[in-house]
């Protein structure tokens, strides 16, 4: 059964790619789906996800109130970031080519990100599609039905067996890649909406809301832009804004939707396998993007959400073919090395016998 279920996983990873753009419960992956344990269930399909909102996650049993929840029981890794269930979609020619694309001069990147923290892999996708049976979020099996909302607000489907007869799935949403946000100029992952009482057109991104616009041509609080929606460099901190006056002299934020050299249909990756939170594009002679993770405080035991910038660009991967043809060349250095060693300290002990003759 072990054997089985290996073997299940293998095959799920050699044919299909996580649809990381919604899970289960409706969150985000921010990194690639992956199979492991999870609740005490082997070869299940998860990731560390947000929910567009919030950038701080404490541990449920701490909600709760339960004072004894660090002494007695201990926290696992599983109660100390967000994660949920993810279900892979098969990959039909999403890869991201054969890294000989031009890319344009990249949109100024937020100035908050960490940049100590650049990572190093290459791309993927997301496929938007439905093609063949739908997956669960049990690696290697299908849904036998539709994949479907229960009454938690949880997506979830029948699966083949009776342990369990059901599980998580992952609801097919196309990916939406529109507007990069004013402040930290990562992609709006939801509507750019104002709500009751806002002054503001607001909208989630993998690091929370920033300020967006409602149309190419408007800015985030709805005027209309008499000039092109670009980075202001006389700011602090550089934030889209556009002119909302004929003068030109009063710049309020917008939404920045003319991204050149933007992937638009599928997600993007860092080296590291996390979920590009921004475009990948040129800075300073790399290829990078925007990119949040979870990160445990043991003092508060609280979960913050850290942005840093990772790198995106094409990774040079040996195959086992190159790497054994470096080995055979050093191999053959070596033994080169050493016949010349060995005649020429034979030539040395020839000369050296026939002088004492």
């Amino acid at each position: 059964a072990v054997t089985a279920v290996k073997t299940a996983v293998v095959r799920a990873l050699g044919s299909v790619q996580g649809s990381e753009w919604m899970t289960s419960g409706s969150h985000h992956c921010i990194e690639r789906c992956r199979p492991g344990t999870r609740k005490e269930l082997d070869a299940v399909l998860w990731c560390p996800v947000v929910d567009g909102v919030s950038t701080e996650h404490r541990p449920a049993a701490m909600e709760s109130g339960r004072p004894s929840v660090h002494e007695e029981d201990g926290l696992s890794e599983e109660d100390k970031y967000m994660w949920d269930y993810c279900t892979p979609a098969t990959v039909e020619g999403l890869e991201g080519g054969d890294g000989s694309e031009e890319f344009e001069e990249a949109v100024v990147l937020p100035e908050r990100v960490n940049r100590t923290k650049r990572q190093s892999g290459y791309g993927g996708g997301f496929n938007p599609g439905n093609s063949g049976r739908t997956a669960s979020s049990l690696a290697g099996i299908n849904c036998d039905g539709e994949c479907t909302e229960n009454f938690g607000g949880k997506f979830n489907c029948n699966v083949p067996g009776s342990n369990p007869n059901n599980f998580f799935c992952s609801p097919n949403v196309p990916l939406k890649r529109e507007q990069l946000t004013s402040h930290n100029k990562l992609w709006c992952i939801g509507d750019c909406l104002r709500g009751s009482g806002n002054d503001y057109y607001q909208c989630k991104t993998l690091f929370g809301y920033d300020r967006c616009s409602p149309q190419e041509d408007r800015s985030s609080s709805g005027k209309t832009c008499f000039s092109p929606c670009q980075p202001n460099y006389e700011s602090e901190h550089h934030h889209y804004q556009c002119a909302t006056d004929e003068t030109k002299e009063q710049q309020e934020d917008c939404g920045y939707w003319h991204v050149a050299g933007a992937k638009k249909d599928a997600l993007e990756y860092t080296n590291d396998d996390q979920v590009c939170a921004g475009p990948c594009l040129e800075q300073e002679g790399d290829l990078v993007c925007g990119q949040v993770g979870w990160v445990w405080n043991e003092d508060e035991m609280v979960s913050s959400l850290q942005m840093s910038l990772g790198s995106c660009g094409p990774q040079q991967k040996m195959s086992w073919t190159y790497i054994g043809i470096i080995i055979g060349c050093v191999v053959a250095a070596v033994l080169v090395i050493a016949l010349i060693a060995f005649f020429v300290s034979k030539r040395k002990y020839s000369q050296a016998a026939t002088r004492d003759y």
